[in-house]
């Protein structure tokens, strides 16, 4: 059967463009354009109401009729004329310029081997199409140059950015693509699709009128002929062969994805616009070729010997070289493809529907063959999600590692990382002997940023295991921006520990002048955990290794850890905690000082010196700033154990260096009190020959100077704890620094104790005659004290007894009988130790007995005068012979006052006060308020017996009271004095 009308659609204009003859003749052939959308309705109405009155589908003739007369095209054009000789039109394709909103260009093939080209708008109703060229598709020789196939593709030009918009031509015989050559305009209308639609998209809009010019510039036409396949560039209509076969059946080609597919009966071909691509084998004789999705339907002949009209329907994954299925249809009369799938007529008007069963059913089907390739190329070609393809990797990844394919198992594996979990793939591949596949896999899991902690430390050991150096150096410098120092790191540690302090002095450099402070290596971040590396790798013994993921990661605690306990790299680690802030300094040293000091003592120290020394002002820091942090001595002290020399030396130079007061002063003193008064500091080296050691009587000279500087006069309390200071000198046996200290607190007789205990009789003497002076605020007991004390000691103590007798003898400070109770309770003392003393102080009394024997007399004799008076006075009248007044020395004159004093006065002279002798009174009162008082004394019994105790004359103190009539308060004394008063 032959086309009565070929037949495209431009779906981005919703335009239908057929050819077809308006009467007999093929001089009346005219292009028609139909609005798609009014030709749709007018079917869709046409066909219910058909439906509806005849109660079945009606034939196509009749609806193809009623379009016509409902429907009719708003723009028509004929298709010769005497400048385009007729012929039998065999083929056309329709493309819409890109360069214009409503222009198109169509291509007319004809059974005489020309193309006719069309140009023109088509949106507008005053728009015309106009002949704009004919090209010549004749081969040199033979007479097969029928134009079967025509179809337009675009290539995007070098100059433009737009995106390709490469569209299906309709190609085939006249006006089908998707339809065998039995197909109809008239069920290509019925069922509201234009059959053999297909669409290109034009670079470049032309004129109206005129010839193809440069506009066209990316856009090509396929001709396929009887004898040749050709392609043409529509911006200078130059013309390519590319292949000497042509095609016979004009339903066999089709545009994919810009590629011409041309069915021949041998196999598919792909030509694009400049050469032969590529073709696919597949035999038997070709009905129709057409586009579903991602496949191609092809239709061949299968007609059997009898004659019996058959076909096969093929559905094609030319991709992935598979036949999807093969159908058989008796009387095949077209093909239709639609939004479910693929529909065929057979004989008799049957119409059969074909659909793509789900994507699961089709892969489980795969699977069960084993063929996990085709499956993941299917899977792709649909484009599944990323876990489907994943989910199809892993299988097929079991399938390898069931049949001890391990590596091309890995291989799989590695393409599902990120959708699988890793422990899967790891647990497998534990074995020693894959553990190159296992790297692979942990190495992919790094590179994609996807490992853990374990997964870092499980690659590290693998590297270690393997002994592969290179690796391991790339994994660890993998993005960093210096991959060539940082090998070098890598093989010297103290190269790269000095270049990592100078980059860590920068930033602290930039901190203090306020600019922002970098990350010490100013490289971005690594994809591994560089904390679990680390120790990895330091405890696989890649010290070097360590030290780059340390500095990398710019933490100084690793870098010194690595430094100290792997490399014994000293010196280079004290460079670089040089370089620190000075608060990192101080956890630095706190840290690691026990390996520091014992390897480079001078050096340490000296940097502690500077540490817990304050900085030089600087006027741009801040007081809350690092550069201002002063450590502390204390925080350091312990790490000195064996190596106290140092810590003197450290102590001393805080201490007397310092212009205010050191962090923890009271400490200082203690620590450096101790040490004065250590009997040996030995240090390490010392006892190896090293450095000299410290004179003892030296340091224990310089413990005194160190108390008396802590305590100075003007200070109420001193710096140091006294509590503590006197503890180290009693564990010590420091006498001097008892005595300055318990002479600071006043304690006398622990002076005293201490010389007593030292049998220093030199002292204890000194000691007396310091504080038991009673004159200046001494205490005198403290001669009785050392005078029992020499008395008490087994040896000859003549000496200091006799020193003390004198200074007892010369200040009189104790009684003699109790020096000589005291004297008696020694043995071994001679008498005429005590003989001076003795007669000395016999005479002393003998004087004082004279004395007062005669203060006795001449007071008896005073109250005997007395008592006589008071009788006469109480007795005896008195006679007052005063003629003149004892105030005012006038005569007296009446009234006059007389007392018994032996006064007169004129009673003008006393005023008011006429009881009392004036000139009496204040001696008299003065006498009152002595007996006064001695009463109140003798009514304080406390005060009395407080006084006897702390005196060293207990007798004088009672004979004292007893004169105050102490021993006379009685209850009616008191009373009887009382109310004498």
């Amino acid at each position: 059967m032959l086309i009565d009308i070929p037949v495209c659609c431009v779906q981005a204009r919703q335009l239908l463009v057929t050819v077809g003859l308006e009467e007999p003749g093929i001089s009346s052939a005219t292009i028609k354009l139909w609005d798609t959308e009014r030709v749709a309705t007018a079917a869709t109405a046409v066909t219910n109401g058909a439906v509806s009155a005849a109660g079945s589908s009606p034939p196509a003739s009749g609806v193809s009729a009623t379009l016509a007369a409902n429907v009719p095209p708003f723009r028509i054009q004929k298709v010769f004329n005497s400048k385009y000789p007729e012929s039998e039109v065999t083929a056309l394709a329709v493309t819409d310029r890109a360069g214009s909103s409503s222009g198109i260009l169509i291509a007319v093939g004809l059974a005489a081997g020309s193309v006719y080209l069309f140009n023109g708008e088509a949106a507008s109703q005053k728009g015309k199409l106009h002949h704009t060229g004919r090209l010549s598709a004749r081969p040199d020789a033979g007479e097969l140059w029928k134009v079967n196939a025509l179809a337009f593709t675009q290539q995007r030009s070098k100059q433009s950015s737009a995106p390709e918009r490469t569209q299906q031509s309709p190609v085939g015989a006249p006006g089908t693509a998707p339809a065998v050559s039995t197909t109809s305009s008239k069920l290509a209308a019925l069922t509201g699709r234009a059959t053999a639609a297909a669409t290109g998209s034009a670079a470049a809009s032309e004129a109206a009128a005129g010839v193809p010019s440069a506009q066209h510039e990316g856009v090509w036409l396929h001709v396929v002929t009887e004898a040749q396949t050709l392609v043409y560039h529509m911006a200078d209509l130059s013309k390519t062969i590319l292949d000497q076969q042509g095609l016979h059946c004009g339903s066999c080609a089709v545009v994919r994805d810009g590629v011409l597919l041309v069915a021949r009966d041998d196999a598919l071909y792909e030509y694009t616009t400049d050469t032969r691509a590529g073709c696919t084998a597949f035999d038997g004789i070709k009905q129709g070729l057409g586009l579903l999705k991602r496949y191609l339907y092809v239709a061949t002949d299968d007609t059997s010997l009898d004659g019996a009209a058959s076909s096969q329907l093929h559905i094609v994954d030319v991709r992935n070289k598979l036949v999807a299925g093969s159908f058989p249809v008796q009387g095949l009369q077209a093909v239709v493809v639609g939004p479910g799938g693929l529909a065929a007529v057979g004989a008799g008007g049957k119409l059969m529907r074909y659909y793509e069963v789900e994507l699961n059913t089709q892969l489980e089907v795969l699977f069960k063959r084993s063929l996990h390739k085709l499956a993941l190329d299917l899977a792709i070609c649909c484009d599944a999600s990323p876990e489907l393809i994943a989910a199809i990797r892993q299988r097929w990844g079991d399938h390898l590692y069931a049949k001890a394919e391990y590596e091309a198992a890995m291989g799989q594996y590695l393409e599902t990382i990120g959708h699988l979990e890793p422990s899967y793939v790891i647990r497998r591949f534990l074995d020693a002997q894959r553990i190159h596949s296992l790297t692979r896999y942990l190495e992919e899991l790094h590179a994609r940023g996807l490992a853990g902690a374990d997964h870092t430390t499980l690659l590290l050991n693998c590297y270690t295991k393997l002994k592969d150096v290179a690796k391991l150096d790339a994994f660890i410098h993998r993005d960093s921006n210096s991959n060539s120092s940082r090998k070098g790191h890598t093989r010297s540690g103290s190269t790269g520990a000095a270049g990592m302090a100078v980059l860590y002095a920068a930033a602290n450099a930039a901190r203090r002048q306020g600019g922002p402070a970098a990350e010490p290596s100013g490289e971005p971040t690594p994809k591994f955990d560089m904390e679990t590396a680390f120790k990895v790798l330091r405890s696989a013994g890649y010290a070097a290794h360590a030290l780059s993921v340390a500095e990398r990661a710019g933490q100084p605690e690793w870098m010194l850890d690595v430094l100290l306990e792997d490399m014994a790299s000293y010196v280079e680690a004290l460079a670089f905690i040089g370089m620190l802030s000075r608060p990192q300094k101080a956890c630095a040293l706190q840290r690691y000082g026990k390996l520091l000091i014992p390897a480079a003592p001078d050096d340490t120290t000296a940097l502690l010196m500077d540490l817990c020394m304050p900085p030089p002002p600087d006027a741009s820091a801040s007081a809350d700033s690092d550069d201002s942090y002063v450590a502390s001595v204390a925080d350091f002290a312990h790490l000195y154990t064996d190596r106290p020399t140092r810590l003197l030396y450290l102590c001393e130079y805080i201490l007397f260096n310092s212009s205010g007061s050191p962090p923890n002063e009271q400490l200082l003193y203690h620590t450096l009190l101790e040490l004065y008064l250590a009997e040996k500091l030995v240090d390490d080296e010392q006892e190896q020959g090293g450095a000299t050691q410290v004179a003892p009587q030296a340091r224990r000279d310089k413990a005194r100077d160190l108390l008396q500087r802590g305590w100075q006069p003007h200070m109420a309390q001193p710096i140091y704890d006294p509590e503590h200071a006197l503890v180290l000198c009693r564990q010590h046996n420091y006498t001097p620094g008892l005595v300055l200290l318990y002479d600071k607190k006043r304690l006398h007789k622990e002076v005293l104790a201490v010389h007593m205990a030292a049998q220093d009789y030199e002292g204890l003497i000194a000691a007396c005659i310091q504080y038991g002076d009673a004159a200046s605020g001494g205490e005198p007991q403290l001669w009785a004290d050392a005078l029992e004390y020499l008395c008490k000691q087994p040896g000859d103590c003549s000496e200091p007894v006799s020193q003390v007798l004198q200074h007892i003898e010369a200040k009189r400070v104790l009684p003699p009988l109790v020096v000589l109770q005291t004297l008696a309770t020694n043995n071994q003392l001679k008498v005429s130790l005590v003989k001076d003393y003795v007669a000395h102080q016999l005479q002393a009394e003998n004087a004082e007995v004279s004395k007062d024997r005669e203060t006795i007399a001449r007071l008896q004799q005073e109250t005997a005068a007395t008592k006589a008076e008071a009788i006469k006075l109480k007795t005896q009248p008195h006679v007052f012979q005063n003629s003149r007044c004892a105030a005012t020395g006038q005569s007296l004159e009446l009234p006059v006052v007389h007392f018994l004093c032996g006064h007169s006065f004129n009673l003008r002279s006393l005023g008011e006060n006429d009881r009392e002798c004036p000139l009496c009174a204040a001696e008299f009162k003065r006498v009152l308020d002595i007996r006064r008082n001695m009463r109140a004394g003798a009514l304080k019994p406390d005060e009395f017996f407080t006084q006897l105790d702390a005196s060293a004359d207990g007798f004088a103190v009672v004979a004292e009271h007893f004169g105050r009539g102490l021993m006379n308060m009685t209850a009616q004394s008191m009373a009887s004095q009382g109310a004498t008063l």
